[in-house]
């Protein structure tokens, strides 16, 4: 049999590691407690520790919201005004034949 994957919710996700970085905890015995595998808990510290992942604070998460709004308007922008360019050049050809 394979094994099941679990799901946990990011609160549980940030208590355990609170537990660990907080805490002081050792992880191996914070994971046992828990009922969790050790490396799973151990990856968790990990990117919590780098601000990675879903334990990124909240401005950085907003921030990269925004850059990835901003690149999109850019990309948006600079295509409408290569329509106009090229609306502008057929246009002045135009009024140059008599």
């Amino acid at each position: 049999m394979g094994k099941i994957k679990r799901k946990y919710t990011q609160e549980y996700r940030e208590a355990a590691v609170k537990l660990v970085i907080h805490e002081g905890r050792k992880p191996e015995e914070a994971a046992v407690n828990l009922g969790m595998p050790v490396s799973t808990l151990i990856a968790w510290v990990i990117r919590a520790r780098k601000g990675k992942g879903s334990f990124a604070p909240a401005e950085a998460k907003d921030l990269t919201a925004k850059v990835r709004e901003l690149e999109a308007e850019n990309k948006r922008l600079r295509t409408e005004r290569d329509i106009l360019k090229k609306a502008t050049a057929f246009f002045a050809r135009e009024g140059s034949q008599p």
